[in-house]
């Protein structure tokens, strides 16, 4: 497989289209002695000697390339090899060059692990290390490209192996700046496997198709990120995906409910900041704000101004009307699905989720089978939310395109439809997913705190025990190898052991220092500054829904008066022409219209006022509300310099 990367990215770049990066693979395959081969036994052999999984149609399209240059041909459905095929692979760089260069990285990067994690790796070990540490990034991919592939092993989420991946994404930058030639084997590796995803396409041809008019929904955590509420390792990528979506020029909106649930996830920050401490990084906001010296005064007032720095980023609002407390979905047998996804969901997730699937297949109003026509997806970093759509949706069963898509399969997308865009996206984007499993998943790390503060009231341990799990960063490289899935683990009995096992790696000295430390675990917020901050979150969530609705009526109010001008404009022409010309001269106004009418008609363009005036009413929405919520934030600056002085 590392061969086929490597190989395919330099056949694209000789290239002019995807086309081009697959036909010398079905050369190789074929024998020397010009015996022919169907198209089924091409497909087999091409599989088994590189990993790649084409599909027939996209196969047939190759081949076609291949004919057309005279390199094969084809006789009664049988294909056989030419001699300018033959002599066009000998002109290839040699098999044994390739693979001279590929087993100098893996024998590198074997040697970097071996040092690093003290282990006795093998080069086999290590290959699979790299393939998985690849295949992260591409696996959903294929999978968007062809549900059925062979390649595919359809899990929620592949085994974590962070101890490798964090040491990997280390290598990245050391063989950058001191072994540019082994970097050069190792990026043209990662690009050629996303190149190589195309392959698996139904219809190779349909690659550089354009898109039209779409909306791009985005999501909570991705607006999180997009905001700089998460960890730089999580921002970053959220970024570049975003000047990528104005790049394409995609509408970009989200939906109210989905700013409620932000509303939702920041306030519980007020009772759940004492989890958290500066310097342990956890795969959460929280973490993070409580790492950059977040106080309580400083969240509500970002919940304050959330609306109009959602605008400002010329991100647009969609009205829904949905309130996630008694939201109802389609079908009740769809949250038993979703549950199987994610067990430890509340009521209100759920329902944003479901609701934010219903809301997209409404926009589309009928399932589609290109991305490029979609209408509307919903953009997130959830990758169990875009499971339970692919697979319990019916969207693998049916080939057609999933409501929501993850972050990392669109950035990849993007890239594949114009590589020259962004050249490195593809790299940073799997440096960037693996430096997330850098942090301890917020599920693992609730859970350690619980079984802590148990163990600590039944005075199985104290807080100088505590301490000792923090020396060196021992809990942390422990709890960064657990997921979600391995919960059950995190036991008293594994606290326990860990607690021995540090404290034979401590010596007396370190002990007496440790006594020393503060305590680690801040105490929660009393019940009184939770209620005070309760009554100022809901003073202002009443303030804001007023000045949303006041929005919408002076909207829909505009939105018809603008209408009205063109309609009595039209009444007074009409008038005029009925006093001057008699009513024989109203037949020259709707012969106009009719003209203009088939005009639009042939170049595809449809009328429909009901459409025009939601339109016009958005547009009107978006520019008072945002107004409206500028007045608000210098209002508030005035209430707090009142109440500072």
């Amino acid at each position: 497989m590392i061969y086929t990367y490597s190989l395919v990215k330099t056949l694209y770049e000789q290239g002019k289209d995807y086309i081009d990066s697959f036909w010398p693979f079905v050369l190789k395959i074929m024998p020397k002695d010009k015996t022919p081969l169907n198209l089924a036994s091409i497909q087999k052999e091409v599989e088994e000697n590189f990993g790649l999984d084409i599909p027939e149609h996209s196969l047939k399209t190759i081949i076609t390339r291949a004919k057309r240059k005279g390199y094969m041909i084809q006789q009664k459905g049988q294909f056989r090899l030419t001699d300018e095929g033959d002599k066009y692979l000998d002109s290839l760089e040699p098999e044994s060059e390739v693979e001279r260069r590929i087993n100098e990285l893996l024998e590198d990067i074997k040697n970097y692990l071996n040092e690093q994690l003290k282990l006795s790796l093998t080069l086999n070990k290590t290959y699979d290390i790299i393939l998985n540490f690849i295949h992260k990034n591409i696996d959903s991919l294929i999978e968007f490209f062809n549900p059925d592939s062979s390649i595919i092993q359809l899990n929620i989420s592949r085994p974590k192996t962070n101890k490798y991946d964090v040491v990997l994404v280390n290598y990245f930058e050391i063989a950058k700046q001191r072994k540019p030639h082994l970097y050069n084997t190792l990026t043209d590796t990662v690009y050629g496997s996303v190149i190589s995803t195309t392959a698996s396409n139904r219809d190779i041809a349909e690659m550089n198709k354009k898109f039209e008019r779409t909306q791009i929904f985005l999501d909570s955590n991705y607006l999180f990120s997009i905001l700089e509420l998460h960890f730089p390792e999580f921002n970053k990528p959220a970024k570049e995906l975003f000047d990528l979506l104005k790049l394409y020029k995609f509408e970009l909106r989200v939906f109210d409910f989905t700013i409620d649930e932000m509303v939702g996830v920041l306030r519980n920050y007020f009772r759940e900041q004492h989890l958290y401490i500066p310097g342990v990084r956890v795969s959460s906001i929280y973490s993070n704000l409580k790492s950059r010296g977040f106080t309580i005064e400083d969240v509500r007032e970002f919940i304050a101004k959330i609306e109009s720095k959602v605008l400002e980023l010329g991100i647009k609002i969609e009205l829904t009307g949905i309130d996630l407390k008694d939201y109802k979905p389609p079908k009740e047998e769809y949250r038993s699905k979703l549950s199987k996804y994610k067990r430890d969901q509340n009521l209100q997730g759920q329902n944003h989720d479901l609701a934010a699937v219903e809301k997209i297949r409404e926009i589309r109003r009928s399932p589609k089978r290109e991305i490029e026509s979609s209408k509307a997806l919903f953009l997130t970093s959830d990758l169990k939310l875009s499971r339970f759509d692919f697979l319990e949706m019916g969207h693998r069963e049916k080939a057609t395109v999933c409501e929501v898509i993850p972050d990392k399969l669109l950035t990849n997308i993007l890239w594949l439809k114009n590589p020259s865009v962004v050249k490195d996206t593809p790299l940073k984007l799997i440096i960037a997913l693996h430096s997330r499993e850098m942090f301890i998943d917020r599920k693992i790390w609730r859970r350690f705190c619980k079984t802590i503060t148990k163990l600590k009231e039944g005075a199985s341990i104290n807080d100088k025990d505590v301490s000792m799990l923090f020396y060196n960063h021992h809990i942390e490289e422990v709890l960064r190898a657990y997921d979600d899935s391995q919960i059950d683990e995190i036991t008293p009995d594994f606290i326990l052991g860990e607690v021995q096992t540090v404290n034979k790696l401590i010596d007396a000295e370190t002990k007496k220092k440790l006594e020393e430390q503060r305590e680690i675990f801040e105490k929660e917020l009393t019940k009184k500054e939770l209620e005070k901050e309760k009554e100022l979150e809901t003073r202002f969530s009443k303030v804001k829904e007023k000045i949303k609705l006041r929005a919408v009526k002076k909207a829909r109010r505009r939105a018809i008066m603008e209408m009205c001008i063109p309609t009595l404009v039209f009444v007074g022409i009409f008038i005029y022409c009925v006093l001057t010309k008699g009513w024989g001269g109203t037949s020259m106004i709707f012969g106009g219209i009719a003209s203009v009418v088939t005009i639009l008609s042939f170049l595809g363009i449809k009328v429909n006022i009901l459409n025009l005036r939601k339109r016009l009413q958005d547009k009107r929405f978006q520019k008072i509300y945002r107004r409206e919520l500028s007045e608000l934030a210098l209002e508030e600056n005035k209430l707090h310099k009142g109440n500072d002085s």
